[in-house]
């Protein structure tokens, strides 16, 4: 190899290395979007009529009937402080629903639904 070459490779080799340094520079920060942190609500509930169980990740949730395991209903959930914000589909009423939660203790929860009705939750897990 001339001196020529190895000049010419070892140019090609430092660009090389200033690309993939400035590619690398330039992607810091660009990932994923970060998930939401967790909340005193994720875990697994029951309602404490036994009627449903719910299971809340994150700000999402998805209940089912006890007794068929058929999905309930879907929704997402928001916690300030001891206050639970809950809105979600009826899977069989085919209805947007939403609940003002409280906590009551550390693994119980009483709500209150739009329009009338409560409902309570225990933490199972």
């Amino acid at each position: 190899m001339g001196a020529t070459m190895i000049h010419q490779a070892t140019k090609g080799a430092a660009l090389c290395a200033a690309l993939l340094l400035a590619a690398c520079q330039s992607y810091t920060g660009m990932g994923p979007a970060a998930a939401p942190q967790g909340t005193a609500m994720d875990g697994q509930w029951a309602s404490t009529d036994g009627v449903f169980v719910a299971v809340f990740d994150r700000g999402t949730f998805t209940s089912r009937f006890i007794q068929t395991n058929e999905i309930l209903a879907q929704g997402t959930y928001t916690v300030a402080g001891p206050s639970v914000s809950m809105q979600w589909m009826s899977v069989q009423a085919q209805q947007q629903r939403s609940a003002n939660c409280s906590f009551t203790g550390a693994d119980t929860v009483s709500c209150t639904q739009a329009g009338g009705g409560a409902f309570g939750l225990q933490r199972t897990g």
